[in-house]
């Protein structure tokens, strides 16, 4: 069986984990026997693209993503690259002849491709790894068309917004377990709480709400060291962040280390006590928690969206109130009392993390959502 997988960005050019979601669910598609291809776009400035000759980087972006989120202005340029992108789908479809499609995040490609996969009777799962719907369900496509959500709480969202979803479309961004040792040795205590942040780095994401919490540790004259893995995606925000600290006297015990690739990030976590994703707004899923739990890293969320699925506060992670550094750092305060009560936390963590995520469930949830679309009749309705 043939898995085209379509999407805006595709590894090693990303701007988050979605990216990565769809590169391991293609992997571990692979490895459950379906030849592989995928269709993206080469975007320089994200860095080297890689040298896979089963990733087709031919399709191009209607905008960019310099500088925040650009749309190319109506014009003959637009029309020039709408052109280039359908002749370019429609000579994949025509001589490779998928037998399925993975779709991914669709921003700045526009709905063309999905019209075009219709068309073709492509049976085709659009992984949904946003809070927000892919686009407005008077536009739901006729064919042979599913949605699956990378959470329940996406799958929330989008029966809020009209669109019918099943509990078996949840298919979990999986862990990518090569890059993680079969079983975390367990590590002595630093004197200090090692303290990490990884993603990018915008408001949303509660960064200075960290940076907070560490200023109030500070007062209390408690040891720690903080880590801050990322790159901005707010331009200049990262500078904020560094004054922020500079004011607050965190210099000596803040390190910042820029981007960190996917396969740079085990390494972080094992030395990490605590990972704190302190986000503001609801998350679709939150990759990095459940990566940073199967490395027995123990998650301290504000647990809105999708982060709360992954944590079970006491058990596996714990919990705090979005935007309230206090609290914050009364659990890390809590963290640094009680090392023992960590070290446990952070195997069952582990244990959880590495069998709800694991690349092979994923697979197989997706697989059988083809099954089911190859099923239907091909004038089926779209609804499920």
């Amino acid at each position: 069986m043939r898995l085209l997988t379509l999407t805006n960005l595709y590894p090693p050019q990303h701007l988050g984990g979605f990216g990565v979601a769809l590169e391991r669910l293609t992997a571990a598609m692979a490895r459950r026997g379906w030849q592989c291809r995928v269709l993206s776009t080469d975007q320089a400035y994200l860095g080297p693209c890689g040298g896979d000759q089963a990733v087709m980087r031919q399709l191009r972006l209607l905008g960019t993503y310099q500088n925040g989120i650009q749309h190319h202005p109506p014009g003959p340029e637009l029309d020039g690259l709408r052109r280039h992108n359908h002749t370019t789908l429609a000579a994949i479809l025509q001589e490779w002849r998928p037998d399925a499609c993975l779709l991914g995040n669709l921003d700045l490609l526009g709905l063309e491709p999905l019209q075009q996969l219709m068309a073709a009777g492509v049976p085709t799962v659009q992984h949904v790894g946003f809070l927000s719907p892919p686009f407005p369900r008077p536009l739901l496509p006729s064919g042979p068309y599913r949605m699956a959500t990378a959470s329940a709480e996406v799958a929330r969202e989008l029966r809020r917004h009209g669109f019918a979803t099943e509990a078996d479309a949840v298919v979990h961004p999986p862990l990518d377990l090569s890059y993680l040792d079969p079983c975390v040795p367990s590590r002595c205590p630093a004197p200090a709480l090692q303290i990490g942040f990884s993603g990018l780095l915008m408001p949303s994401k509660g960064p200075q709400v960290l940076l907070d919490a560490a200023h109030v540790l500070l007062e209390r004259r408690l040891p720690f060291e903080l880590v801050f893995a990322g790159k901005p995606f707010t331009p200049g925000f990262d500078l904020e962040l560094k004054q922020a600290a500079h004011r607050y006297g965190l210099d000596p015990c803040v390190r910042w280390l820029g981007f960190a690739q996917p396969e740079q990030l085990p390494d972080l976590y094992q030395q990490w006590d605590v990972l704190v994703f302190p986000s503001l707004y609801p998350e679709a899923f939150g990759m990095v928690v459940a990566e940073a739990m199967a490395c027995a890293c123990v998650p301290i969320s504000s647990g809105v969206g999708g982060a709360f699925e992954v944590i079970t506060h006491g058990t596996n992670g714990l919990l705090v109130p979005p935007g309230d550094p206090q609290a914050l750092a009364d659990v890390l305060t809590a963290c640094i009392h009680d090392r023992t009560k960590l070290q446990r936390l952070g195997r069952r963590a582990q244990n959880d993390s590495r069998r709800l995520y694991a690349p092979a469930r994923s697979a197989q949830r997706l697989e059988t959502l083809f099954q089911q679309l190859m099923q239907r009749p091909v004038a089926g309705p779209a609804l499920f």
